[in-house]
Protein backbone atom coordinates (compact mmCIF):
# COMPACT_ATOMS: atom_id res chain seq x y z
CA UNK A 1 0.00 0.00 0.00
CA UNK A 2 1.42 3.26 -0.76
CA UNK A 3 0.77 6.63 1.27
CA UNK A 4 1.41 10.01 0.22
CA UNK A 5 3.37 11.88 3.08
CA UNK A 6 3.21 15.67 3.47
CA UNK A 7 5.87 16.53 5.26
CA UNK A 8 8.39 19.73 3.91
CA UNK A 9 10.82 16.49 3.32
CA UNK A 10 9.08 14.99 1.11
CA UNK A 11 8.17 17.95 -1.66
CA UNK A 12 10.40 18.62 -4.73
CA UNK A 13 10.06 21.98 -6.03
CA UNK A 14 10.94 21.72 -9.59
CA UNK A 15 10.89 25.35 -11.27
CA UNK A 16 11.47 26.52 -14.31
CA UNK A 17 11.20 29.65 -16.13
CA UNK A 18 7.43 28.70 -17.15
CA UNK A 19 5.95 26.91 -14.14
CA UNK A 20 6.20 25.55 -10.49
CA UNK A 21 5.13 22.35 -9.69
CA UNK A 22 5.24 20.62 -6.55
CA UNK A 23 6.01 16.82 -6.48
CA UNK A 24 4.52 14.53 -3.45
CA UNK A 25 6.59 11.20 -3.27
CA UNK A 26 4.92 8.66 -2.16
CA UNK A 27 6.46 5.93 0.06
CA UNK A 28 5.19 2.44 1.30
CA UNK A 29 4.44 1.68 4.57
CA UNK A 30 7.02 -0.54 5.54
CA UNK A 31 4.85 -3.03 8.37
CA UNK A 32 2.11 -3.16 5.24
CA UNK A 33 4.39 -4.15 2.46
CA UNK A 34 5.72 -6.77 5.27
CA UNK A 35 2.75 -8.78 5.90
CA UNK A 36 1.91 -8.56 1.96
CA UNK A 37 5.50 -10.04 1.78
CA UNK A 38 5.00 -12.92 4.91
CA UNK A 39 1.16 -13.39 3.20
CA UNK A 40 2.69 -14.08 0.09
CA UNK A 41 4.82 -16.50 1.47
CA UNK A 42 2.39 -17.88 3.53
CA UNK A 43 0.15 -18.98 0.32
CA UNK A 44 3.53 -20.38 -1.59
CA UNK A 45 4.35 -22.60 1.78
CA UNK A 46 0.37 -23.24 1.78
CA UNK A 47 0.48 -24.00 -1.75
CA UNK A 48 3.91 -26.30 -1.63
CA UNK A 49 1.94 -28.54 1.12
CA UNK A 50 -0.81 -29.11 -0.31
CA UNK A 51 0.97 -30.32 -3.34
CA UNK A 52 2.82 -32.58 -1.07
CA UNK A 53 0.16 -34.17 0.37
CA UNK A 54 -1.54 -34.57 -3.15
CA UNK A 55 1.30 -36.50 -4.11
CA UNK A 56 0.93 -38.37 -0.90
CA UNK A 57 -2.32 -39.65 -1.51
CA UNK A 58 -1.77 -40.70 -4.97
CA UNK A 59 1.53 -43.03 -3.67
CA UNK A 60 -0.86 -44.19 -1.21
CA UNK A 61 -3.33 -44.93 -3.65
CA UNK A 62 -1.16 -46.29 -5.76
CA UNK A 63 0.72 -48.57 -3.08
CA UNK A 64 -3.24 -49.70 -1.66
CA UNK A 65 -3.57 -50.76 -5.64
CA UNK A 66 -0.71 -52.37 -5.57
CA UNK A 67 -1.78 -54.66 -2.37
CA UNK A 68 -5.06 -55.12 -3.60
CA UNK A 69 -3.99 -56.52 -6.54
CA UNK A 70 -1.49 -58.82 -4.81
CA UNK A 71 -3.61 -60.02 -2.25
CA UNK A 72 -6.07 -61.17 -5.24
CA UNK A 73 -3.46 -62.84 -6.92
CA UNK A 74 -2.02 -64.54 -3.42
CA UNK A 75 -5.81 -65.59 -2.76
CA UNK A 76 -6.31 -66.95 -6.05
CA UNK A 77 -3.22 -68.99 -6.07
CA UNK A 78 -4.14 -70.55 -2.30
CA UNK A 79 -7.44 -71.46 -3.88
CA UNK A 80 -5.89 -73.15 -6.57
CA UNK A 81 -3.25 -74.84 -4.42
CA UNK A 82 -5.86 -75.56 -2.36
CA UNK A 83 -7.78 -77.56 -5.27
CA UNK A 84 -5.27 -79.22 -5.75
CA UNK A 85 -4.11 -80.38 -2.71
CA UNK A 86 -7.15 -81.68 -2.52
CA UNK A 87 -7.77 -83.44 -5.47
CA UNK A 88 -4.59 -85.36 -4.53
CA UNK A 89 -5.85 -86.29 -1.08
CA UNK A 90 -8.95 -87.48 -2.51
CA UNK A 91 -7.02 -89.76 -5.30
CA UNK A 92 -4.61 -90.69 -2.58
CA UNK A 93 -7.78 -91.67 -0.15
CA UNK A 94 -9.60 -92.88 -2.76
CA UNK A 95 -6.31 -95.25 -4.12
CA UNK A 96 -5.35 -96.40 -0.46
CA UNK A 97 -9.44 -97.55 0.35
CA UNK A 98 -9.33 -99.53 -2.98
CA UNK A 99 -6.16 -101.20 -2.25
CA UNK A 100 -7.46 -101.82 1.67
CA UNK A 101 -10.73 -102.93 -0.29
CA UNK A 102 -8.72 -105.72 -2.28
CA UNK A 103 -6.22 -106.71 0.23
CA UNK A 104 -9.41 -107.82 2.27
CA UNK A 105 -11.10 -109.28 -0.89
CA UNK A 106 -8.10 -111.59 -1.01
CA UNK A 107 -7.78 -112.23 2.30
CA UNK A 108 -11.37 -112.96 2.69
CA UNK A 109 -11.23 -115.22 -0.44
CA UNK A 110 -8.09 -117.43 0.60
CA UNK A 111 -9.97 -118.80 4.00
Amino acid sequence: MITLRHTASRFLWARNAWSQRAFVTATPILSQSKKDKETIEACENVKEAANAVKEGANAVKKTSEYVKATAASTAENVNKMTKEVGDKAKDLVVDAAKTTTDAIKDKVMKH
